[in-house]
């Protein structure tokens, strides 16, 4: 009986597969494209590039493998950072002072 359900393709789903059955096929896994760095441009001209970060209120967090830094935006030239990211296709926004308080 099992082989006649077999055959019509009515298995019950609890049942094991049977090994002549197709299995799905597998999906060759591309590797991502890795993300641009974001540059932060500090109002002494310095740059730093930045992976993984959150901005919570006035602060940038920037985080790295076993490192978290703490960066106040008036450390940075918010303007000159925007600028350098648009010419790289990066998206930064940072608030504005007062934003959103």
């Amino acid at each position: 009986m099992r082989e006649r359900e077999e055959a019509e393709g009515d298995q019950d789903v609890y049942a094991p597969r049977s090994s002549n059955r197709p299995s799905a096929p597998e999906v060759a896994s591309q590797p991502a494209e890795p993300t641009p760095a974001t540059v932060l441009v500090f109002r002494d001209r310095r740059q730093q590039e930045v992976q993984n970060y959150a901005i919570v209120g006035q602060t940038l967090w920037a985080f790295s493998a076993g490192r978290t830094q703490k960066i106040p935006l008036a450390d940075l030239d918010v303007s000159a950072t925007e600028k350098a990211n648009d010419d790289r296709g990066v998206t930064f926004r940072a608030p504005r002072p007062n934003e959103g308080q």
